[in-house]
């Protein structure tokens, strides 16, 4: 019943910036803070306001657009206003303190997205969609989110609850009948089959949350090579590029052979693709020197082995391995292309120069392509979050109408059926919220930041 404001905007400078309230006093709350009244009908299509609002903290009038939806067409379906205005983080800052000044209380994160499913606007499965939306690294993983948040996955369920709720009303209807031989509100295969095209649907949702599990996993490359063939440097190149953290380690570089001992890794954005890069042992087949260089390229063979793609490093002057190029798995990367002049390189699409920077752009576009066309990421129909909490609940459903069926074809006993199905009833409530504790939404919405 509170009314509750944040900034519904990124945090920074920007043309413009978004503060959001939503609750019953949203409207009174602007009323205080403008000296024009404003118009609260239901407008047929969303129009603004034009408003002038004077801050708590400055002496001047800061001008804003308003938007109204002073009726349950809003997101939360309470009265909710948003305030437009200059995307100045300190304006932002000085706007939301004058809003909680008038009345207003910070909201939690994700409180506008729980408000919304509380109030029946998403159900929990779409809600986590909405965190997936703005977390989404890559356009795979956004058609994803998006085709969850428009019911792909929770929609299918709550058919099938509707479904199974009214075979279960059918199968108990029968049990107060049971001394009456000529009374039958459902024939035995039809039982059968709607349990086993129950069980199908959610099989199939198992199966999606196995995916998607699989595909959020890092995409893992590896830069091998022989020594000194430049795989630290293109490694630093790589990371100083397109590196998601400020703060990563650079590898070790220098003129002689054997350099890079251990691995080093980190995370790297390529076109949109989030890659953990790893930087390896040089390997080559000359006698081992000591039982560090031995235990360097045991750890880069292991490496390569858990590596989803290998970039093979050679310098220019080396002659392409055939077999390397046959391999699906392989990108032949050609370094160092600065050191010679250009008539002299070879010709291979991946000549890069860590340098200069030459290739690096082209290197990043075929990783990026290569996984597209590999691992399929956006086959997965359900957000990584929605697939770690369903997982068991839909796996308990899923052996529940596997034993129903099997008893309805035994004849083991309608009470047992029933049994089997309330219990998958229960199970599948989970998933889309009809079920749910405190805990999991403290869980689910606890991850989304303020103003969400």
């Amino acid at each position: 019943s509170d009314t509750i404001a944040a900034t519904a905007t990124a945090r920074g400078s920007a043309p413009r910036g978004i503060v959001r309230l939503a609750g019953p006093d949203a409207v009174g709350i602007l009323q205080k803070l403008s000296q024009e009244s404003i118009s609260v009908n239901s407008p047929k299509r969303l129009e603004s306001i034009p408003l002038k609002i004077v801050l708590n903290s400055e002496p001047h009038e800061l001008p804003c657009d308003l938007f109204v939806w002073p009726d349950e067409r809003s997101y939360t379906r309470q009265p909710a206003v948003e305030i437009h205005t200059v995307g100045s983080p300190p304006l932002l800052d000085a706007l939301l303190r004058t809003c909680i000044e008038a009345g207003a209380r910070l909201a939690e994160p994700g409180e506008y997205t729980l408000r919304a499913f509380l109030a029946g606007r998403l159900d929990l499965v779409q809600a986590e969609a909405v965190l997936a939306v703005v977390d989404a690294k890559h356009s795979s993983l956004l058609d994803t989110a998006l085709a969850q948040l428009a019911g792909g996955l929770s929609g299918p369920l709550n058919l099938l609850r509707e479904e199974l709720l009214s075979l279960l009303a059918d199968i108990e209807a029968g049990l107060d009948f049971v001394d009456e031989e000529d009374v039958r509100f459902i024939e035995r295969s039809e039982l059968v089959e709607r349990i086993k095209k129950a069980q199908s649907i959610v099989s199939g949702a198992v199966e999606q949350t196995q995916v998607r599990t699989e595909a959020s996993r890092l995409n893992r490359v590896a830069l091998v090579g022989p020594p000194n063939a430049g795989k630290s440097s293109l490694f630093n190149a790589l990371v100083q590029r397109y590196g998601v953290s400020e703060d990563q380690v650079e590898a070790l570089v220098a003129d002689q052979p054997g350099v890079t001992r251990d691995s080093l890794s980190a995370v790297v954005d390529l076109d949109g693709f989030l890659c953990d890069v790893c930087d390896t042992a040089g390997v080559d087949d000359t006698a081992v020197d000591c039982p560090i260089d031995e235990l360097a390229r045991r750890r880069a063979v292991e490496s390569h082995a858990q590596s989803d793609l290998l970039l093979e490093c050679q310098a220019p002057d080396q002659p392409i391995d055939e077999q390397s190029a046959n391999d699906q798995r392989v990108l032949i990367v050609i370094t160092k292309c600065d050191l010679i002049e250009k008539e002299e390189r070879p010709s291979h699409d991946l000549a890069t120069s860590a340098l200069s920077g030459e290739g690096l752009k082209e290197l990043a576009r075929a990783i990026a392509c290569y996984f597209a066309e590999n691992h399929h990421e956006g086959s997965a129909e359900v957000v990584t979050q929605t697939a770690a909490r369903c997982a068991e609940s839909l796996s308990q459903a899923d052996d529940c109408l596997s034993r129903a069926a099997v008893l309805a074809e035994q004849s083991a006993g309608d009470e047992l059926v029933s049994l089997e199905l309330h219990t998958a009833l229960d199970a599948l409530g989970r998933v889309v919220g009809a079920v749910v504790t405190d805990d999991v939404l403290d869980q689910i919405f606890g991850k989304f930041c303020i103003g969400k």
